[in-house]
């Protein structure tokens, strides 16, 4: 899976990871280069562009659970363009 958002440079971007299913677990996978990315809860993440920095951030995080398939962990790529 693969995400993508746009924030100012300073500026904050809540999110949620939402899956088919129940999820129990989540995390950072690949923490981002040029801002803080702090969880919320077992959803919900929150991203932080570094003041002054404009480009492009990417970072991974992971949810675990069961789906309507079977169990198992997701991973979301998420691409954030600061502008």
């Amino acid at each position: 899976m693969t995400a993508y958002f746009a924030v100012r440079p300073g500026e904050t971007c809540n999110f949620p990871m939402r899956l088919p299913g129940a999820m129990h677990n989540s995390g950072v996978s690949q923490k981002p280069a040029h801002g803080t990315l702090r969880q919320i809860n077992v959803t919900t993440f929150r991203y932080t562009a570094a003041s002054g920095y404009k480009g492009n951030d990417t970072f991974a995080i992971y949810g675990e659970g069961k789906g309507p398939y079977g169990s198992g962990r997701s991973v979301m790529t998420v691409n954030a363009t600061i502008e």
